[in-house]
């Protein structure tokens, strides 16, 4: 299992990619994903094969 952080762009075994919008769960975590056609889908994080793009990093003031 990969881990999955909001806003990250995925692609699930089932063939959808996108960005994911929220997550949430523990015993069965899920994630709503925005797919490129502007769609919502919800989806298992488990079903992800690949993390396309994951935004930079943000930092904090020092």
């Amino acid at each position: 299992m990969l881990l999955v952080l909001k806003g990250d762009t995925v692609r699930t075994s089932c063939g959808l990619s996108g960005e994911v919008l929220d997550i949430w769960g523990v015993a069965r975590p899920w994630a709503k994903l925005r797919k490129e056609d502007g769609e919502l889908a919800f989806f298992l994080r488990t079903d992800v094969i690949e993390v396309l793009k994951r935004p930079p990093v943000k930092k904090g003031k020092r």
